[in-house]
């Protein structure tokens, strides 16, 4: 088998393993600090920004595109969190949070889905992020699908976070 032949499967069995590994870290409960479970989604929306900036999305039409993935995504996130099991501990001030497996997957088929779109349609280095962003043509129908699935994945990240930010106020409130 020669490394061009080997790459591509290396590739699919390594996103496979971060599938995995991920279901089977969500199906167990996992402590949330309010006040910190926004930085990652926030670094998230940073990366997704900056990525927006460097491949030249920012016409209209396109920053159009990207808030109705955006709100396709709170939609999807906040849904995920109506089939969360969600605990309180006041004292603490931590939620304490088990996340669906169907959650999970639709999260990682967002994806899984943006990464074979650029896959096929722009090659493997692309699909692995190991070519500098800036290098496609601007506009690809492809490159804006990939980035919209991007987008759509961070509303589903912000969404479920919405929804577990309103669940603690409301369990605070009835203090």
């Amino acid at each position: 088998m020669t490394p061009q032949q080997l790459t591509p499967i290396i590739f699919v069995v390594a996103i496979l393993l971060v599938i995995g590994i991920r279901i089977w870290r969500s199906s167990k409960e996992q402590r949330f600090a309010p006040g910190s479970m926004w930085l990652i989604p926030g670094i998230f929306a940073a990366y997704v920004v900056w990525l927006i900036f460097a491949e030249g999305y920012t016409g209209p039409l396109d920053i159009g595109l990207m808030v109705i993935a955006l709100a396709i995504g709170l939609a999807i996130g906040m849904y995920q969190g109506t089939h969360t099991t969600i605990r309180v501990d006041h004292t603490a001030h931590a939620m304490f949070v088990k996340i669906s497996p169907l959650g999970s997957m639709i999260f990682i088929g967002v994806v899984v889905l943006r990464i074979a779109v650029r896959y096929f349609t722009l090659g493997p280095a692309m699909a692995a992020g190991t070519s500098a962003p800036g290098t496609l043509s601007a506009h690809t129908p492809a490159n804006l699908i990939s980035l919209l699935l991007l987008v759509l994945a961070l509303g589903v990240i912000a969404g479920l976070r919405v929804y577990l930010q309103r669940f603690y106020n409301r369990a605070r409130a009835t203090l």
